[in-house]
Protein backbone atom coordinates (compact mmCIF):
# COMPACT_ATOMS: atom_id res chain seq x y z
CA UNK A 1 0.00 0.00 0.00
CA UNK A 2 1.51 3.39 -0.61
CA UNK A 3 1.14 6.05 1.99
CA UNK A 4 0.51 9.46 1.14
CA UNK A 5 1.46 12.52 2.53
CA UNK A 6 -0.21 15.85 2.10
CA UNK A 7 -1.29 19.00 3.90
CA UNK A 8 -5.15 19.89 4.38
CA UNK A 9 -6.59 21.72 1.39
CA UNK A 10 -9.87 22.48 -0.21
CA UNK A 11 -8.82 20.93 -3.38
CA UNK A 12 -8.84 18.06 -1.30
CA UNK A 13 -11.84 18.15 0.54
CA UNK A 14 -14.00 19.05 -2.83
CA UNK A 15 -12.03 15.97 -4.10
CA UNK A 16 -13.02 13.31 -1.34
CA UNK A 17 -16.68 14.77 -0.96
CA UNK A 18 -16.79 14.11 -5.12
CA UNK A 19 -15.47 10.87 -4.46
CA UNK A 20 -17.79 9.95 -1.39
CA UNK A 21 -20.82 11.23 -4.20
CA UNK A 22 -19.50 9.14 -6.98
CA UNK A 23 -19.26 6.00 -5.12
CA UNK A 24 -22.60 6.03 -3.87
CA UNK A 25 -24.43 6.25 -6.86
CA UNK A 26 -28.17 4.87 -4.42
CA UNK A 27 -28.28 7.89 -3.23
CA UNK A 28 -29.27 9.92 -6.57
CA UNK A 29 -26.84 12.77 -6.11
CA UNK A 30 -24.45 13.54 -9.22
CA UNK A 31 -21.90 16.51 -10.09
CA UNK A 32 -23.34 19.45 -11.99
CA UNK A 33 -20.15 21.10 -11.92
CA UNK A 34 -16.47 21.32 -9.83
CA UNK A 35 -14.39 23.96 -9.89
CA UNK A 36 -10.87 22.01 -9.54
CA UNK A 37 -7.56 23.73 -9.23
CA UNK A 38 -7.03 22.86 -13.08
CA UNK A 39 -9.87 21.02 -14.71
CA UNK A 40 -13.22 21.56 -16.28
CA UNK A 41 -14.01 24.26 -14.81
CA UNK A 42 -15.88 26.47 -17.04
CA UNK A 43 -19.30 24.42 -17.22
CA UNK A 44 -22.51 23.12 -15.73
CA UNK A 45 -23.68 20.19 -16.58
CA UNK A 46 -26.85 17.76 -16.57
CA UNK A 47 -27.24 14.75 -17.83
CA UNK A 48 -28.59 13.94 -21.32
CA UNK A 49 -29.84 10.94 -23.21
CA UNK A 50 -28.03 7.78 -23.36
CA UNK A 51 -25.75 8.98 -20.10
CA UNK A 52 -24.35 12.05 -22.12
CA UNK A 53 -23.62 15.08 -20.17
CA UNK A 54 -25.43 18.37 -21.78
CA UNK A 55 -23.95 21.52 -21.17
CA UNK A 56 -26.52 23.90 -19.47
CA UNK A 57 -24.09 26.88 -18.50
CA UNK A 58 -20.68 28.02 -19.55
CA UNK A 59 -18.87 30.49 -16.92
CA UNK A 60 -16.97 33.24 -17.93
CA UNK A 61 -13.24 33.29 -17.90
CA UNK A 62 -13.11 35.86 -14.91
CA UNK A 63 -16.92 34.61 -13.55
CA UNK A 64 -17.32 34.01 -10.14
CA UNK A 65 -18.16 30.53 -9.57
CA UNK A 66 -18.68 28.07 -6.55
CA UNK A 67 -16.83 25.38 -5.95
CA UNK A 68 -19.12 22.51 -6.42
CA UNK A 69 -22.51 21.80 -7.47
CA UNK A 70 -24.39 18.83 -6.37
CA UNK A 71 -27.84 17.67 -7.38
CA UNK A 72 -30.27 15.05 -6.40
CA UNK A 73 -33.48 14.82 -8.59
CA UNK A 74 -35.18 12.54 -6.17
CA UNK A 75 -35.20 14.76 -3.20
CA UNK A 76 -35.33 17.48 -5.76
CA UNK A 77 -32.61 19.44 -3.92
CA UNK A 78 -29.56 21.36 -4.88
CA UNK A 79 -26.43 22.23 -3.30
CA UNK A 80 -24.38 25.12 -4.37
CA UNK A 81 -20.96 24.64 -2.07
CA UNK A 82 -18.29 26.87 -1.49
CA UNK A 83 -15.41 25.36 -0.01
CA UNK A 84 -12.17 26.30 1.97
CA UNK A 85 -9.62 24.58 3.37
CA UNK A 86 -10.30 25.47 7.17
CA UNK A 87 -13.21 26.30 8.99
CA UNK A 88 -11.55 29.66 9.78
CA UNK A 89 -11.21 30.69 6.03
CA UNK A 90 -14.33 30.28 5.28
CA UNK A 91 -16.02 32.15 8.13
CA UNK A 92 -13.77 35.48 7.40
CA UNK A 93 -16.45 38.04 6.57
CA UNK A 94 -15.18 38.86 3.56
CA UNK A 95 -15.11 35.14 2.49
CA UNK A 96 -19.07 34.63 3.78
CA UNK A 97 -19.91 37.69 1.83
CA UNK A 98 -18.65 36.56 -0.78
CA UNK A 99 -19.83 32.92 -0.83
CA UNK A 100 -23.23 34.18 -0.32
CA UNK A 101 -23.05 36.09 -3.13
CA UNK A 102 -21.79 33.35 -5.25
CA UNK A 103 -24.72 31.04 -4.29
CA UNK A 104 -27.34 33.56 -4.71
CA UNK A 105 -26.30 34.15 -8.23
CA UNK A 106 -25.79 30.50 -9.41
CA UNK A 107 -28.76 29.71 -8.07
CA UNK A 108 -30.64 32.59 -10.21
CA UNK A 109 -28.35 30.99 -13.30
CA UNK A 110 -30.17 27.72 -12.88
CA UNK A 111 -33.57 28.97 -11.55
CA UNK A 112 -33.37 30.85 -14.98
CA UNK A 113 -32.35 28.93 -17.21
CA UNK A 114 -33.74 27.26 -20.60
CA UNK A 115 -31.76 23.82 -21.34
CA UNK A 116 -34.40 21.96 -21.60
CA UNK A 117 -32.47 19.36 -19.85
CA UNK A 118 -32.41 21.74 -17.28
CA UNK A 119 -36.37 22.40 -17.13
CA UNK A 120 -37.14 19.95 -14.42
CA UNK A 121 -35.48 20.94 -11.93
CA UNK A 122 -35.77 25.15 -12.28
CA UNK A 123 -37.96 24.58 -9.39
CA UNK A 124 -36.10 22.37 -6.85
CA UNK A 125 -34.78 23.89 -3.59
CA UNK A 126 -31.61 24.88 -3.87
CA UNK A 127 -29.48 25.28 -0.62
CA UNK A 128 -26.31 26.87 0.26
CA UNK A 129 -23.56 24.30 1.40
CA UNK A 130 -20.24 24.93 2.99
CA UNK A 131 -17.34 22.09 2.48
CA UNK A 132 -14.15 22.33 4.34
CA UNK A 133 -11.64 20.00 6.57
CA UNK A 134 -11.02 19.59 9.95
CA UNK A 135 -8.40 18.60 11.83
CA UNK A 136 -10.65 17.10 14.85
CA UNK A 137 -13.39 14.92 14.00
CA UNK A 138 -14.69 16.31 18.10
CA UNK A 139 -15.14 19.69 16.83
CA UNK A 140 -17.12 18.70 13.68
CA UNK A 141 -20.55 20.62 15.31
CA UNK A 142 -18.73 23.55 17.04
CA UNK A 143 -17.06 24.26 13.71
CA UNK A 144 -20.88 23.78 11.65
CA UNK A 145 -21.96 25.98 14.31
CA UNK A 146 -19.72 28.85 13.24
CA UNK A 147 -20.54 28.65 10.16
CA UNK A 148 -24.20 28.58 10.51
CA UNK A 149 -24.08 31.91 12.20
CA UNK A 150 -21.45 33.23 10.01
CA UNK A 151 -23.97 32.84 7.07
CA UNK A 152 -26.77 34.25 9.27
CA UNK A 153 -25.52 37.44 10.44
CA UNK A 154 -24.61 37.93 6.48
CA UNK A 155 -27.72 36.35 4.56
CA UNK A 156 -30.20 39.12 4.29
CA UNK A 157 -32.86 37.20 2.59
CA UNK A 158 -35.89 34.57 4.02
CA UNK A 159 -33.88 32.31 6.81
CA UNK A 160 -32.26 29.30 5.21
CA UNK A 161 -30.44 26.37 6.43
CA UNK A 162 -26.89 25.16 5.51
CA UNK A 163 -25.74 22.09 4.67
CA UNK A 164 -22.22 21.90 5.99
CA UNK A 165 -19.78 19.06 4.86
CA UNK A 166 -17.48 18.33 6.39
CA UNK A 167 -14.20 15.73 5.46
CA UNK A 168 -12.02 14.60 8.35
CA UNK A 169 -9.56 11.07 9.21
CA UNK A 170 -10.91 8.42 10.58
CA UNK A 171 -8.78 6.12 12.93
CA UNK A 172 -7.25 4.60 10.07
CA UNK A 173 -6.47 7.81 8.39
CA UNK A 174 -9.22 7.55 5.85
CA UNK A 175 -10.78 10.70 4.31
CA UNK A 176 -14.42 10.56 5.73
CA UNK A 177 -17.52 12.89 5.31
CA UNK A 178 -19.51 13.88 7.73
CA UNK A 179 -23.25 15.80 6.56
CA UNK A 180 -24.55 18.73 9.11
CA UNK A 181 -28.12 19.88 8.76
CA UNK A 182 -30.06 21.19 10.92
CA UNK A 183 -28.33 20.27 13.53
CA UNK A 184 -28.06 16.95 13.00
CA UNK A 185 -24.56 14.94 12.00
CA UNK A 186 -24.81 12.30 9.18
CA UNK A 187 -22.26 9.90 7.94
CA UNK A 188 -24.43 9.92 4.16
CA UNK A 189 -25.88 12.40 2.09
CA UNK A 190 -29.33 10.24 2.50
CA UNK A 191 -31.13 12.14 4.97
CA UNK A 192 -34.87 14.24 3.83
CA UNK A 193 -33.46 18.20 3.11
CA UNK A 194 -36.52 19.50 3.69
Amino acid sequence: MISYTYSPSEEIARWATEVYIKKNPKLGWWVAFTNPTAGPWKKVVAPGEGGTSVEIYRFIREEERPDLILVNDDFKVILIVEAKDCVGKLIASDQMTKSIRVIREMAEILSQSRNPHWQTRKNYKVLPSFLWMCGNGNDIQKECSLVRKEFLARWDGPKRDVVNIVVSKDKSENLINTFVYKGGVFQNLDFQLS
